[in-house]
C-alpha cells in the first residue's frame, strides 16, 4: 500500500478509535430506523410496480420479461435508487461524525442522525443521479452482450453450449466477458470520480448535480489513491467478516461436545453461541460501514475539501466522576451478564423449535436417476425407481404431430447431437435419434420416451412429477398431459410443475383438484402468495425463514438440484418437504444416516448449518457409472 494511502488508513483508524462508541451507536440506530421505516418502502415500491401485472410474484423468465418492459425498467431504476439512497443516508450520518473528528468537533450520535435527516432530500437525489449514471453506462454493454448471445448462441438450446462448449460458445463467452470487463472499468472509474460527491453535499452545501461534477474535478489525478484505499478497505472488511465464523467454529468444535450429555445445558450453550455469533456479525458489519465512511471523509479532507467545508455541532457536556463511572460500569456489566444468560436460554429454546427431530422428506429423482443414467430416458426412470425414489421428475414437450414426449432441452443437440427442434419434429423422427450414447455406450439403445411410457413404468412403484416445459411453441400441452394421465388412471400418482407461471395458472384452471407447483430459481415478490400448491425452488431460496413462511401458507417446498450429502442434510434440517436430486440412492442413504442421530446430535448438526460450519472432510464422490 502506498505511503499516502497508508496515512489515510491510519488516520481513519485513529478517528474510529476516538469515536467508535458514537459511530457504532449512530449506525445501529440508523439501521433500526431503516429496517422499520425505509426498507419497507422498497417493498412497497416493488409491490406497486408488480401490481401492474396479473401475478403477485415474478419468477425466473417472468423477471426477464418484466425487466425488459418499460414498467420493468422504471421499477429497476426506482427500486435501485431507493435502495442506494438508504445506504447513502447511513453513510451521511457516519460521515458527520468522521468529519467532526477531522475538525476536532465532538459530534454526538443524535447530532449525526439529525444531520443526516436534514440533508435527506439532497442525499436521496444524489443517490438517484448516481444510480442512473451507472445504469446508463452499463445499459449499452448489457444490450451488446444480449445481442452477442442471440446472434451466436441462438441456434441451439443453451444447455448444449454449456455442456459441450463448442468454439462458438467460447468465442461468445469471451466477447461477453470482454464487454463486461470494459463496462466494469468504466463504472469503477466513474464511481471513483464521484467519491467526494456525498461529502460535498453534506459539508459544502453543493447541490446533487453539481456535486458529481465538482467531485470529478477534485478527484482528477487522485483516482488511483482513492481506489487503492478503498480496495484496502475491502480486503480488511473481508478478513473481519470471516472472523466471527472462524472464532465461533473453533471454540464451538471444542466446547459444544462437552455438553452433549445434558440436553438442557446443550440448548443454552448453543443459544449462547448463536447469540454471540449474531452479535459479532453485527459488530463487524457496523465497523465495516463506519470505516468506509471515515476513509471517504479522510480522502475528501486531504484531497478534495475546500476551506469552506464546515460542520456545526455541539459538544457533549457533562462527565461522570471516576468512582461513579466504575460503579455504573460494574452494575451494567453484571446486568449485561444476567441479560446475556437469559437471552442465551431464550435463543437456545427458540432455536430448538427449528430443529427437526424426525425427517419427513420425499426423494425426487431429477430427470430420473440422471447421475447414473442418461436423463429423461426409460433407463434413467427405471433406475430411479430401483434406487428408492418416491417421485420421478421428468420434463415434457409436444412434438409436431401432437405426441407428448419426455425431453428437457428445446432440441437434441446435447443428448443426441441432432439440431432438430422438438416442436418441429414428429415422434417417429425423434425415435431415430440415439439419446443414450452421450452418457455411455451401454445406453446406446435409449430413445426419447413418451409420457405414457414413463407413467406405465412408474405405475404402482413411484409417483411422477411432470414438469411442463415452455419454449414458446406449446399448442395443447396441458390438455394432452391431463388426457394421458386420466387415461392411465394415475390422477392420484402425479404432480405437475412449471417454470412458466402462466402454465401453472392454466393447469390449475384445467384440473383444479390436481397438485400443481411453481418451479423457480429466482423470484421477485412473495412466492408464498402464488397460486401454486407447492414451490420447487433453488437451494439459494430455501432458507429456514422461507420454508417456515411457505408452510404457514399451506405450501410444500421442494429444493433442487441437490447432489451431495452435506447439502442434502442441510436442506433436510431446514425442513424442506422434498429433495430433487440426480442421485436418489445417495438421498436415501442420507435419510437413513439422519434417522440414527440422537436429539443432541441433530441440535448440533442444525446449529452448524445455521452458522455455516462445514465438515473438515468433503462428502464422498458419487459413482456416476
Amino acid at each position: 500500500m502506498p505511503v499516502r494511502a497508508m496515512k489515510v488508513f491510519i488516520g481513519a483508524v485513529g478517528d474510529f478509535l476516538r469515536a467508535w462508541q458514537r459511530l457504532l451507536a449512530a449506525d445501529a440506530v440508523y439501521k433500526i430506523i431503516a429496517f422499520v421505516l425505509l426498507t419497507p418502502l422498497v417493498g412497497l415500491v416493488l409491490k406497486f410496480f408488480i401490481s401492474t401485472r396479473d401475478s403477485a410474484v415474478l419468477a425466473d423468465q417472468d423477471i426477464l420479461f418484466f425487466v425488459l418492459s418499460p414498467v420493468g425498467l422504471a421499477t429497476l431504476v426506482v427500486v435501485g435508487a431507493v435502495s442506494l439512497a438508504i445506504l447513502t443516508l447511513e453513510q451521511a450520518c457516519l460521515m458527520a461524525i468522521g468529519f467532526g473528528e477531522t475538525r476536532d468537533l465532538h459530534v454526538r450520535t443524535t447530532d449525526a442522525l439529525w444531520y443526516g435527516a436534514r440533508h435527506a432530500w439532497s442525499v436521496m437525489m444524489l443517490a438517484l443521479r448516481i444510480f442512473i449514471g451507472v445504469f446508463l453506462i452499463a445499459l449499452p454493454f448489457l444490450a451488446a452482450g444480449g445481442l452477442v448471445y442471440l446472434l451466436l448462441l441462438g441456434a441451439h438450446d443453451i444447455n448444449f453450449y454449456l455442456a459441450e462448449r463448442p468454439p462458438i460458445f467460447l468465442f461468445a463467452a469471451g466477447a461477453i466477458v470482454a464487454l463486461l470487463a470494459v463496462m466494469a472499468v468504466l463504472v469503477i472509474r466513474r464511481l471513483l470520480s464521484w467519491a467526494f460527491a456525498l461529502p460535498l453535499v453534506l459539508f459544502e452545501g453543493v447541490g446533487p448535480a453539481q456535486a458529481l461534477t465538482t467531485s470529478a474535478l477534485r478527484t482528477e489525478g487522485h483516482k488511483l489513491l482513492v481506489g487503492i484505499t478503498l480496495v484496502a478497505w475491502g480486503a480488511v472488511a473481508t478478513v473481519l467478516s470471516a472472523i466471527p465464523l472462524a472464532l465461533i467454529g473453533t471454540v464451538g468444535r471444542w466446547m459444544v461436545p462437552r455438553f452433549a450429555g445434558s440436553m438442557t445445558l446443550l440448548v443454552i450453550v448453543m443459544g449462547g453461541f448463536l447469540l454471540l455469533w449474531g452479535l459479532l456479525n453485527l459488530i463487524v458489519t457496523l465497523v465495516n460501514s463506519a470505516m468506509f465512511a471515515l476513509l471517504t471523509v479522510r480522502l475528501y479532507d486531504k484531497l478534495g475539501s475546500s476551506p469552506d467545508a464546515q460542520l456545526s455541532s455541539k459538544a457533549i457536556s457533562g462527565k461522570l466522576a471516576t468512582s461513579d463511572r466504575r460503579r455504573l460500569s460494574m452494575k451494567w456489566a453484571l446486568a449485561g451478564l444476567a441479560l446475556a444468560a437469559v437471552l442465551a436460554a431464550v435463543a437456545g429454546f427458540l432455536f430448538m423449535d427449528n430443529v427437526r427431530l424426525e425427517d419427513d422428506v420425499v426423494v425426487i429423482a431429477h430427470r430420473g436417476a440422471a447421475g447414473s443414467a442418461p436423463e429423461n430416458t426409460l433407463a434413467s426412470v427405471a433406475l430411479a425407481v430401483e434406487q428408492g425414489a418416491d417421485i420421478v421428475e421428468i420434463d415434457v414437450q409436444e412434438t409436431a404431430d401432437g405426441e407428448v414426449v419426455v425431453v428437457h432441452d428445446s432440441d437434441l443437440m446435447r443428448v443426441g447431437g441432432a439440431a432438430i427442434r422438438i416442436w418441429e419434429a414428429t415422434h417417429d423422427e425423434l425415435l431415430q435419434i440415439d439419446v443414450g450414447s452421450w452418457y455411455g455406450t451401454e445406453f446406446s439403445g435409449q430413445r426419447v420416451p413418451t409420457l405414457e411410457q414413463v407413467l406405465e413404468l412408474c405405475k404402482g412403484r413411484a409417483r411422477v412429477d411432470i414438469e411442463l416445459k415452455y419454449y414458446g411453441h406449446n399448442e395443447r400441452l396441458e390438455e394432452r398431459v391431463a388426457e394421458i394421465v386420466e387415461r392411465m388412471g394415475m390422477e392420484d400418482d402425479i404432480v405437475l410443475m412449471s417454470l412458466a407461471s402462466d402454465l401453472v395458472t392454466s393447469m390449475n384452471a384445467l384440473r383444479p383438484e390436481w397438485t400443481v407447483g411453481l418451479l423457480t430459481a429466482k423470484a421477485v415478490g412473495d412466492l408464498t402468495k402464488s397460486d401454486a400448491d407447492f414451490l420447487a425452488v433453488h437451494v439459494g431460496i430455501a432458507s429456514h425463514r422461507f420454508v417456515r413462511r411457505a408452510h404457514a401458507a399451506g405450501k410444500e417446498v421442494y429444493v433442487w438440484t441437490v447432489n451431495d450429502k452435506l447439502n442434502m442434510s442441510r436442506m433436510m434440517s431446514r425442513g424442506v418437504d422434498g429433495v430433487i436430486t440426480d442421485h436418489p440412492a445417495l438421498a436415501r442413504q442420507v435419510i437413513s444416516e439422519r434417522a440414527e442421530l440422537s436429539s443432541a446430535e441433530r441440535l448440533m448438526l442444525t446449529a452448524a448449518f445455521w452458522m455455516g460450519l462445514e465438515p473438515k472432510e468433503p462428502p464422498p464422490e458419487v459413482d456416476a457409472g
